[in-house]
């Protein structure tokens, strides 16, 4: 009964600690597209150009790092990036960012397992013995973890650009939240931008929820 115990008590143990490796080694980003647009059955990818959403990127370094990470997942879907300058049948509004974060606290229990006993005592003539430990499951641990919470966030609009006597035609509005610990915008958006095109155009008002492996690395 003794080795019983302790097999159950090791296997557990190896248990868990395969699971939480197997999840360090297979981190996923998690987010929720929504979508709402007006694109024909028979829409085809054509000239765009990417303009930031607000003036205060037009001059920004880091607007021009990611909006040329859509420029090279947009045009695996099939679209021609050009310069706004040259007349581009769309334009493609790019805006992107997180919050400061949330301070957020984590409850969770887990199973402990340790030495119950001793299977006895032996007595000899010089002294009194305990018997082999016995190993098994002896309750739960309580456990509190303190981290903050991050929403990242990338909104796209879709329009036929404005001419002299009609404003700006817009055909597709998208918005994607994804929440996590990480707060490097370097280190998720590329994976949020391949996420969100993964099925350009979607469903008319639609609200998916995506998933996404990634390195980890924050």
């Amino acid at each position: 009964m003794k080795f019983f115990f302790l097999l159950v008590s090791l296997f557990s143990l190896i248990s868990i600690s395969g699971c939480q490796s197997l999840a360090e080694k297979n981190p996923t980003l998690k987010a929720e597209l929504t979508v709402f647009h007006e694109l024909p059955n028979d829409f085809k990818p054509t000239a765009i150009a990417i303009v930031p959403w607000h003036q205060s990127q037009k001059s920004s370094l880091e607007f021009k790092n990611y909006a040329g990470i859509l420029k090279d997942r947009i045009e695996k879907l099939g679209f021609t990036v050009i310069d706004h300058s040259k007349k581009p049948e769309l334009l493609l509004f790019f805006d992107y960012g997180d919050d400061n974060g949330k301070e957020m606290t984590e409850t969770y229990t887990v199973p402990d397992f340790g030495m119950i006993g001793y299977t006895g005592y032996s007595l000899n003539s010089w002294a009194m013995y305990p018997g082999l430990p016995m190993y098994g499951y002896r309750g739960y641990q309580t456990h509190t973890n303190k981290y903050t919470l991050y929403t990242r966030y990338i909104h796209i609009d879709i329009a036929k650009p404005k001419s002299k006597d009609k404003e700006l035609d817009k055909l597709f509005e998208g918005s994607l939240r994804s929440k996590g610990t990480c707060s490097k915008l370097t280190s998720t958006l590329p994976y949020l931008i391949d996420m969100f095109f993964n099925n350009f155009p979607g469903k008319n008002n639609e609200t998916q929820s995506l998933e996404k492996s990634w390195s980890g690395v924050c």
